[in-house]
């Protein structure tokens, strides 16, 4: 709901020309509450009202955008329309028309303007724009001085609406000129935790129960630092992706802080919370019970992990040796998207069929991998097919007549017309895949493969020129071997799962976005040459025999990803014991 009046908007100017005083006002509020007979009950909201109209008439009177109109009309009067003790002289030169017109179009402009204030005017005043307002200093007149002035909440408490960024794009203006935290990408929740915080007294409590996804998405980096610098965190309950809620579908936290300046450690509780225990009467017993106390200093805007404090020193060494893939020498991008995927994606048998028709199908047929077939170090044989008509490889579907045949048997559903039974409307072709699929030559290349969404990390090194189900991701470039033994590490599988989005099931949503942030050191050619000889080994072993035991080899790895961070062996020790 939406504030009537800006909390900035004067209530002393109100108050002198109004009859009643902000302590009148509360005496009728808490004589409403109170009242035990229906009467005085009945007789006391019509006095709130009587008060409530009262002030907002005053208000308005006071209201800037009046001002701004009064000094407009005053302009406008004593440049162009009032009553001249010498009237402008006739202009004759072609400059001084030049100049006529010029008054003319300034006269035309401030008439606009007035026009369009006074319209505003009109509107709220017919309360059209505030037909669900909520005006808390007149339901709360507890939070006023008796000058009328604003001096905050006690206490704070809520659950904000979760809405995607993507459902409010008309509010954003407004959004990005009224809150700190604004990012184009953020959810609405975050711009609640602003507000609350700037309708708080100092030293007043905040508490809210929200998705903690603030503490790991990019967008959350405004909020992570806002509430890092202004605020004194006292505790953050993570549930872990437990279901706290029976429709919700986020991952639910409890953030709490005092409005004051940070202080040294704050109450965090690491472990994954189970749903029942927050039933517990004795909450604040709860959370001095089951806290981890932890060093608020090292929270910034950077990513939050709320883990194990002795997990510090390893991040620290993380952050100083490695570097964001973002930086490093290689290309992510998702794997295809056809739209149709009962049309495109087919078996061995309809691929024989097909090339049988017309031999030269087999230039657009290709070997497709989908996320299940994504394993540790290796793929699956490969069981499916995709038909390449990539709209960037511009094909004449002419010259393959066979698969243009079984492409037309799926009649409307495959075209891409947006109509209803039909693809979604894009310029493309209508045998052509939905999207553009520009860098399809990177498939043909040694690859990185994992699957996006998921509990278990599997990163699979793939050289056989198969394609990829965009429930996949790849990525090409430099190094990318060493990669892949490096990403299926213990360390790097920890760090994925502190850095990642979850899905509302607790699944692991690795993007291109969760990726790109993770910091690998860049290896030496001794270092690279003997992970990749390990990983060498694995996958030789693992196409012999997919459920061969290379745990040895595993280890070894994991010892070599160690040391190019420099992990001392009390950090590994933690780590494998994690």
């Amino acid at each position: 709901m939406v504030s009537r009046f800006a909390l900035d908007a004067d209530l002393k100017q109100a108050l002198k020309r109004s009859k009643w005083t902000i302590d009148g006002y509360r005496i009728a509020v808490a004589t409403y509450r109170n009242a035990k007979n229906k009467d005085v009950k009945r007789d006391m909201e019509q006095l709130i009202l009587e008060i409530k109209q009262n002030f907002a008439s005053e208000i308005r009177l006071a209201d800037p955008l009046r001002s701004k109109r009064d000094k407009l009309a005053s302009e406008l009067y004593h440049r162009f329309t009032g009553t001249f003790l010498f009237e402008p002289e006739t202009p004759y030169g072609k400059k001084e028309k030049g100049l006529e017109k010029k008054r003319k179009a300034e006269q035309k402009r401030i008439e606009n303007e007035i026009e369009k204030i006074s319209d505003k005017i009109e509107s709220i005043k017919n309360n059209e724009i505030y037909n669900n307002s909520f005006e808390w200093r007149f339901e709360f007149p507890e939070v006023l001085n008796d000058d009328g002035e604003f001096i905050g909440f006690d206490v704070v408490i809520g659950n904000p609406p979760y809405i995607r960024q993507e459902e409010f794009s008309d509010l954003k203006p407004y959004l990005k000129n009224r809150f700190e935290v604004f990012h184009s990408l953020a959810d609405l929740l975050t711009y609640f935790v602003e507000l609350s915080y700037n309708i708080l007294k100092p030293n007043g409590v905040f508490q809210f129960i929200i998705s903690g996804k603030f503490t790991r998405a990019g967008y959350g980096s405004v909020m992570r630092k806002f509430l890092a610098e202004k605020t004194s965190l006292t505790h953050f309950i993570d549930f872990g992706g437990k279901a706290v809620f029976d429709e919700a579908t986020v991952d639910a936290a409890i953030v709490g802080f005092l409005k004051k300046e940070a202080n040294n450690k704050a109450k965090m509780i690491f472990r994954e919370v189970q749903k029942e225990d927050i039933v517990a009467v004795d909450f604040e017993n709860y959370v001095e019970t089951n806290a981890i106390f932890y060093p608020t200093n090292a929270l910034s805007e950077d990513v939050w992990s709320f883990d194990n404090p002795k997990w510090l020193s390893i991040i620290d060494k993380i952050n100083k040796n490695g570097t964001p893939l973002s930086d490093w020498d290689i290309i992510i991008n998702f794997g295809i998207k056809t739209g149709y995927n009962e049309a495109f994606i087919i078996d061995e048998a309809k691929r024989n069929e097909l090339i049988a028709v017309n031999p030269k199908s087999v230039e657009i047929i290709k070997p497709l991998l989908r996320g299940r077939d994504i394993q540790k170090y290796v793929a699956d044989d490969v069981v499916n097919w995709v038909i390449g008509t990539f709209p960037s490889k511009k094909i004449d579907i002419d010259v393959y007549l066979g698969v243009k045949s079984y492409l037309e048997t799926f009649g409307k559903t495959i075209h891409q017309t947006g109509e209803k039974g039909s693809r979604k409307k894009t310029s493309h072709k209508w045998f052509e895949t939905q999207d553009n699929i520009a860098f399809w030559q990177d498939f043909d290349k040694p690859k990185l493969v994992w699957k996006r969404i998921g509990s278990i990390l599997r990163f699979c090194y793939d050289e056989s020129g198969a394609y990829c189900l965009d429930s996949t991701c790849i990525a090409t470039g430099s190094k990318v071997k060493f990669l892949v033994a490096v990403l299926n590490s213990k360390l790097c599988n920890k760090e994925l799962f502190r850095l990642s989005p979850k899905t509302g099931t607790g699944d692991l949503i690795i993007s291109v976005q969760a990726l790109n942030p993770l910091r690998v050191p860049i290896p030496n050619s001794e270092q690279e040459y003997a992970i990749c000889e390990l990983l060498d080994k694995i996958i030789v072993l693992k196409k012999q025999n997919p459920s061969v035991d290379t745990t040895a080899l595993e280890n070894q790895i994991d010892q070599l990803v160690y040391k190019l961070y420099e992990l001392t062996e009390e950090e590994i020790k933690i780590i494998e014991n994690a």
